[in-house]
C-alpha cells in the first residue's frame, strides 16, 4: 500500500471513530439512523467494560441521531442526599457508585469540576457528562437553600419537571430547527469528502486538483463551524468552554465537521427523564416496552436495594424511590397507560413453569427460589389454575 492509500485510509478510520459514541453506564442511547424513529440502547458490551460501551451511529448519510439520556445517579430526600441510586435500566447492571450520605444541613458548597459533582471539596459523583454535572449541582444548590419543610414539594417538582413531554417536545423541536442547516452541510460534507474528494486523490493525485479540492472542503468546515457555534449557544448557554473545543475541532478535523449535527444532539435531553424521552422520540410499542421495564424496576429494583443497612441512607433511597414511582405513574396514566397493567405477571410460556421472577420474567421450573440475575430476587409462582381457567 502506497502513501496516499494509507492517507486515505487513515482519514477513513478517523471518520469511523468520529461515529462511536461513549454511553457510561447508567445512561441509555436513543438513537436512530434516519432521524425518524429512535431505539433506545444501553451501554453496549461490543468494547464495552465496567464504566460504559461503545455504540456505532450511522456512518452513511443520512448520518442519524444519537441522544444520551442518563438517570438520576443519586438519591434525595428533605433531610439528606444520598450519592446512590437503586434504578437499573442496563442488563450489565448498576454503574459503581461512591454510596455518599449527607445531610442537607452538612452540605456548606457544591462545585463542578468537568463530570465531577463536589460537596464540600470531596467528590461524591461522577455525571454522565458536564452538562448533566452542573444541572446536578444547581439542583443541589436549590435544594439546599430552601427550607426543610419545603424540599419534599420541591424534589417531586424537579421530577415532574424531568418528565415534561411538552417541554422536552419543544426543545426538540427547537433542536430540528437549528440543527437542519448544520445536517445538510455535513452531509454534503460527507459526499464531497469520500465520493469527490478521495476517488479524484485517488486517480489523479494532489498536483492537478489539490489546492481546489481543499478551498472548498475549507469551506464546507468553516460553514459548519460557525452554524455549529451559534446553534450551540441557543441550546447551551452555559456551555461556553464545551462550545469553544467544539469549534476549534470541527475547524480543524473535516471528519468530526461531519459529525456536528451527533454532537450538538448528544446532550440535548440529559436533563429530562429517559421515560418522557421514550415517549416523544419512540413508537407507541417502543415506549409502552420500556415504560413496563422502568416499573418493574421501581417496583422490585435489583437486589441489593441499598448498598448499606444503616438507616439513613435507607430511609432516604426509600423515599426518593417512591416519590420517583408515584411521578412515573403520573406520568403514563397522562400517556394513557394503566401501570399495573404495564406490570401484569405473565402466564407461564411451558407447562412445566410454575413461577417466575418479577423484575426479569424469567420463569422457573420450582414454585420457590431465588433469580441470580437479579441479585437473589424471590421468586413469584404463577396462579396455575387461573392460568389454566383462562386457556
Amino acid at each position: 500500500m502506497g502513501e496516499l492509500e494509507s492517507l486515505l485510509l487513515i482519514l477513513a478510520l478517523i471518520y469511523l471513530s468520529e461515529c462511536l459514541v461513549w454511553v457510561r453506564r447508567g445512561a441509555l442511547a436513543f438513537a436512530s439512523w434516519r432521524g425518524n424513529r429512535f431505539s433506545l440502547r444501553p451501554p453496549g458490551t461490543w468494547m464495552g467494560n465496567q464504566r460504559g460501551g461503545l455504540l456505532l451511529s450511522n456512518p452513511l448519510p443520512p448520518l442519524g441521531t444519537v441522544f444520551i439520556v442518563p438517570d438520576l445517579p443519586l438519591s434525595l430526600a428533605p433531610a439528606a442526599v444520598f450519592a446512590y441510586s437503586s434504578v437499573c435500566l442496563d442488563p450489565a447492571g448498576r454503574p459503581w457508585q461512591t454510596a455518599r450520605h449527607l445531610s442537607f444541613d452538612d452540605v456548606r458548597n457544591v462545585a463542578v469540576d468537568g463530570r465531577k459533582l463536589l460537596v464540600n471539596g470531596e467528590v461524591i459523583l461522577k455525571a454522565a457528562s458536564t452538562f448533566s454535572a452542573r444541572w446536578l449541582a444547581e439542583s443541589l444548590r436549590r435544594l439546599r437553600k430552601s427550607p426543610e419543610p419545603e424540599r419534599a414539594a420541591a424534589i417531586k417538582k424537579m421530577l415532574n419537571e424531568s418528565l415534561d413531554a411538552e417541554k422536552l417536545s419543544a426543545r426538540w423541536r427547537v433542536f430540528q430547527t437549528r440543527a437542519r442547516p448544520i445536517r445538510i452541510l455535513s452531509n454534503g460534507l460527507f459526499v464531497y469528502l469520500f465520493l469527490v474528494v478521495a476517488p479524484l486523490i485517488w486517480r489523479f493525485g494532489f498536483g492537478q486538483f489539490g489546492l481546489w479540492l481543499l478551498v472548498g472542503m475549507l469551506a464546507q468546515t468553516i460553514s459548519i463551524a460557525v452554524l455549529f457555534r451559534r446553534a450551540h449557544q441557543s441550546l447551551y448557554p452555559d456551555a461556553g468552554e464545551e462550545r469553544l473545543k467544539a469549534f476549534l475541532t470541527l475547524l480543524l478535523a473535516p471528519p468530526a465537521a461531519i459529525r456536528a449535527p451527533d454532537l450538538l444532539a448528544r446532550h440535548l435531553l440529559a436533563n429530562f427523564h429517559p421515560l418522557a424521552v421514550a415517549q416523544v422520540l419512540c413508537s407507541s410499542g417502543r415506549f409502552k416496552s420500556f415504560a413496563r421495564q422502568a416499573f418493574l424496576d421501581l417496583r422490585y429494583p435489583l437486589l441489593p436495594v441499598c448498598p448499606t443497612n444503616e438507616p439513613e441512607p435507607m430511609a432516604t433511597e426509600q423515599w426518593f424511590r417512591t416519590a420517583r414511582q408515584v411521578a412515573a405513574e403520573q406520568f403514563v396514566q397522562r400517556a394513557g397507560l394503566k401501570p399495573d397493567e404495564l406490570t401484569a405477571m405473565p402466564g407461564p410460556t411451558e407447562p412445566a413453569n410454575q413461577s417466575c421472577c418479577p423484575r426479569c420474567g424469567a420463569q422457573f421450573v420450582t414454585r420457590t427460589g431465588t433469580c441470580s440475575d437479579c441479585g437473589g430476587r424471590p421468586l413469584e409462582p404463577f396462579n396455575l389454575a387461573a392460568a389454566t381457567a383462562a386457556t
